[in-house]
């Protein structure tokens, strides 16, 4: 893998860890809480994982295309990355789950669901591992908001996704 998605690749890893571990120690009662109209833990971890494995399969799709029929990311993704980024970490405000990641179920089942986000982690590291600097700059992952972003970018935008409901997950977990 090239150092630098290594690198990326690694905090983020890390940081799923950290939450599973959380998720791990909580009664399955604080797992399933949740605010009235809002999702539980379970559900954010869900909605994680989803959106992952979107971004799984679009990069696996993606990769088999040769690197000069793929554009450029360009000052463009880079602007639309950095927005995309902001916006994630103001976590005043609420966004709708776009919906190529599908409905989140009322009640998933916590093992499954972690089962299945490491499953996806997985499957993203092997992609990576495919990955070369000629492609590192191409935008082979089109967020459905933001728009086309290279690779550096994908993992700059699930970290973040990560990161702001993390808070989410601790926020309704506790109590």
């Amino acid at each position: 893998m090239i150092p630098k998605l290594e690198k990326k690749f690694t905090v983020l890893s890390g940081k799923l860890t950290d939450i599973l571990a959380y998720m791990d120690e909580l009664p399955d009662e604080k797992r399933h809480q949740k605010p009235e109209g809002s999702w539980s833990a379970v559900q954010i971890l869900r909605h994680l994982q989803l959106a992952e494995n979107g971004t799984v399969t679009y990069l696996r799709k993606k990769v088999q295309a040769p690197p000069e029929s793929v554009s450029s990311a360009g000052f463009a993704g880079k602007v639309r990355s950095f927005l995309l980024s902001r916006a994630l970490r103001n976590y005043r405000t609420k966004f709708k789950a776009p919906s190529v990641i599908g409905e989140v179920e009322t009640s998933p089942d916590y093992i499954e669901v972690k089962k299945a986000y490491l499953k996806a982690r997985e499957e993203l590291k092997e992609i990576l591992d495919r990955f070369d600097p000629q492609m590192a700059g191409k935008a082979y992952f089109k967020h459905p908001v933001a728009g086309k972003i290279n690779i550096y970018q994908t993992l700059v935008f699930l970290e973040d996704h990560l990161e702001r409901h993390i808070e989410q997950i601790k926020e309704r977990s506790k109590g």
